[in-house]
């Protein structure tokens, strides 16, 4: 989940000046949006750590990546590392309700989906504090989360918010999925030998690669992607796109939904041959073809693909490094089974949506059923990661639901999309 405003993205200065004030004029809320957008860009942060780097207390949920901090004094608070992010955001989850932080003026946030745009409001933090790093006096947006289309069930909201860009511009954040850690540094990073620097810009607070795409039949194409660790997908793309330049897409496709602060939105998935950023080439990508009226929208890259690097953000010089894991080569996970779920707070999965011509579907699932257990093993102890592996195994599974008998489901690659 990213916070996006889309229409302004690809705006010039002078234009975003005229259209505040036009917006300031008719009282449109999006002027506040721009408002928060620089809110902070005064703000230093305070490094009381005797080095140059911290390893912060984190926590991987399928392909997102949280980190604990502390607001007003206050410990335990979980987010959400959102490059997508232009600020950072608290949700209304009970510990962050206890603060009772004072309200300022308006926002509507809108997110990518079929619904309207989700109301919030502008906030105060006396301090924002992640181990030895803290900000004060630090604007940030607060948003009812339980009660927009992102979410079916309030218990659906494990988190307590997210950090945008303007945190993580001070800093150098490093990402290792495969240690669970994430590792803050203010300085420049010193890349091993083998790794080598891909520049990154910063537009609109959104950071952005020029890469290389490639479709097959021998339509290849540069362009920039905007860098987004607050999607769980590997590369989303325009559906215009194609249409607007002959492209034909592969013919094996399935259709599926993800959910943003607007709603659901469903569109097709296909899987790509190549996505090259600087020397680093990524094989057979899965992609999502996603909706929109512009064909520069959703060339996005997301968490999915930086997992399977050791992946460095540098703010400080705009470089992003990927290093690979030893021995691992790229692979996309692909969902077999047909079920898009999310953990709740119990620890069972809660079904968002059912995928058509997939083997769920054909067994009576629905969206909002609860599975409480797969093969044989309670959901609490299946970790999203977990569940993402055996989605994307073909197999049989019997998957129980919650006041419903089980069902056993044989999930098989599809020709030409995950093999």
């Amino acid at each position: 989940m990213s916070v996006v405003f889309r229409s302004l993205s690809s705006l010039t200065l002078p234009l975003v000046s005229a259209l505040m004030l036009t917006l300031t004029i008719s009282g449109c809320s999006v002027v506040n949006v721009l408002k928060l957008r620089y809110a902070n860009d005064d703000v230093e942060p305070i490094w009381s750590h005797s080095g140059s780097q911290f390893d912060i207390a984190t926590d991987y949920i399928g392909e997102k990546v949280f980190v604990y901090g502390s607001i007003n004094g206050v410990d335990g608070f979980k987010f959400m590392i959102d490059t997508g992010a232009s600020f950072t955001l608290l949700f209304d989850t009970p510990k962050v309700t206890a603060l009772n932080l004072p309200q300022g003026y308006d926002l509507n946030l809108a997110g990518w989906g079929d619904d309207d745009d989700s109301l919030g409001y502008q906030i105060n933090m006396e301090s924002l504090k992640f181990g030895a790093m803290e900000v004060t006096n630090f604007k940030g947006a607060f948003l009812k989360m339980s009660k927009t289309r992102y979410f079916e069930r309030s218990d659906e909201l494990i988190y307590d918010g997210v950090i945008g860009h303007d945190l993580l511009r001070h800093f150098v954040w490093t990402l290792d999925k495969k240690a669970n850690q994430v590792t803050v540094a203010n300085k420049p990073y010193q890349a091993p030998k083998n790794v080598k620097a891909i520049s990154f810009d910063t537009s609109m607070s959104k950071i952005s690669v020029m890469g290389d795409i490639d479709f097959g039949n021998g339509h290849k194409t540069k362009h920039d992607f905007i860098i987004d660790t607050g999607s769980r997908h590997y590369f989303k793309l325009s559906s215009q796109y194609p249409k607007a330049n002959d492209i034909e897409l592969p013919e094996a496709q399935v259709t599926a939904a993800d959910f943003g602060l607007s709603g659901k939105a469903e569109h097709q998935r296909v899987t790509l041959p190549q996505i090259a950023l600087g020397d680093i080439e990524i094989e057979k990508v899965k992609t999502n073809i996603i909706k929109t009226d512009d064909e520069d929208d959703y060339w996005i890259i997301g968490n999915a693909t930086f997992n399977q690097f050791v992946t460095t953000l540098d703010y400080q010089t705009s470089k992003l490094y990927l290093q690979p894991y030893n021995n691992q080569a790229f692979k996309s996970r692909y969902n077999l089974l047909g079920l898009e779920v999310r953990k709740l707070l119990s620890g069972d999965f809660l079904v968002r949506y059912v995928m058509p011509d997939l083997p769920a579907v054909t067994s009576g699932f629905k969206a909002g059923d609860v599975i409480t257990r797969v093969n044989g093993i309670d959901a609490k102890d299946i970790s999203k990661d977990l569940w993402l592996s055996m989605s994307a195994t073909p197999g049989k599974y019997e998957i129980c639901r919650e006041s419903l008998p089980c069902e056993s489901l044989l999930s098989e690659h599809i020709e030409g999309y995950s093999n």
